[in-house]
């Protein structure tokens, strides 16, 4: 298992502690943030560790004032309250207690409350009943004062757990997808690993050394890892014209909807879409390969003209491995086409 896949499953294991241990109960706020650091880190989510940091660590305060960048973090994950300042205005404040300060308080509260009583209390003469109604007022003051502040203290600790559960659950849906389509496109592999197997050993060569120019890691390889990919199209679009239309001499191609198009020389994209009419005239069942193939054709046809401009500084990473991911695609499709045509 590579580290990325590792680092992930750890991170979805920290989503489920966080998760489960709130619904149940059976965790508290503060080790539900530590958790939280936790996939933010294993996630990579930089976002989000700033956001934690400032949740475990303290938000930050300059005259009794939080700076903006801070305190607009803050009111964006919940902790802020609406109150009326000296001159009637209602302003959003954000409160800075962190979640073990407001642990420690609500337990220490409710203690207090608990160690409160006139138990013992004893006073005689003619100001026993003035005495004995001061205390119990006295005592009642004090208790209700503990509950308001054990109620707010509450109040908040809830929004700063409901935070973190919506923080494990989202990166939980985030993982989960991500593992359900990494496992999808690994049975895809698997299963037209054998098709391309069949393919001419120039042209698995091809793939190879796509796969050697992602590994290198040099930004300057993936415009040629998106030329490599043109290159395999091309191949692969005159192999399978030559296979599925072995006789064919003619120059144009008349589709379904009536439109004749180019399958000479090097017009590769008119050469697929006619293997895959024919293909699919053929098969047994409708099939949705043409609309991937489309997709993909356009797609090249975009990159090819920034290539022809010279344009290979602008290509990203993210662009070389969304063409790697597409080509395979299309033309995995297109590969079990022609195997269930010739199967069935």
């Amino acid at each position: 298992m590579s580290e990325v896949a590792t680092k992930r499953g750890q991170a979805l294991a920290a989503c489920n502690k966080v998760i489960n241990g709130i619904e149940d109960g059976e965790i508290s706020v503060s080790s539900s943030l530590l958790l939280c650091k936790k996939i933010a880190r294993l996630v990579n989510d930089l976002e989000g560790q700033e956001w934690l940091n400032y949740e475990y660590g303290g938000y930050p305060q300059e005259n009794n004032v939080t700076p903006s960048d801070a305190w607009e973090i803050g009111v964006k994950h919940g902790r802020y309250f609406c109150e009326t300042d000296k001159n009637g205005k209602l302003r959003k404040y954000i409160f800075t207690e962190l979640c073990d300060e407001l642990e420690a308080k609500i337990e220490s509260n409710k203690k207090a409350i608990s160690n409160y009583s006139t138990q013992g209390f004893s006073v005689a003469g003619e100001k026993a009943v003035f005495a004995t109604t001061q205390m119990n007022n006295q005592v009642k003051s004090a208790t209700t004062q503990l509950l308001l502040d054990i109620t707010k203290a509450e109040r908040r600790l809830s929004i700063l757990k409901s935070q973190y559960y919506d923080y494990a659950i989202q990166w939980q849906i985030e993982l989960q997808f991500g593992n359900t389509a990494q496992s999808v496109f690994e049975e895809y592999q698997e299963k037209v690993a054998g098709y391309y197997s069949s393919l001419q050993k120039s042209t698995l060569q091809k793939l190879s050394a796509i796969e050697d120019l992602m590994e290198d890691g040099n930004p300057e390889r993936y415009a040629q890892v998106l030329t490599s990919c043109r290159r395999l199209w091309t191949d692969v679009a005159n192999a399978l014209f030559t296979e599925v239309l072995p006789n064919y001499s003619g120059k144009m191609f008349k589709t379904k909807s009536g439109q004749d198009i180019d399958v000479s020389g090097d017009h590769d994209n008119n050469k697929l879409s006619a293997v895959i009419e024919t293909l699919q005239a053929k098969a047994m069942k409708n099939t949705l390969v043409g609309s991937e193939t489309l997709y993909l054709i356009d797609w090249l046809e975009q990159i090819n003209k920034r290539q022809n401009a010279g344009v290979h500084a602008d290509v990203t990473r993210e662009q070389a491995m969304r063409c790697i991911i597409h080509t395979y695609i299309a033309l995995g499709d297109i590969l079990s086409l022609k195997a269930e045509v010739e199967n069935k």
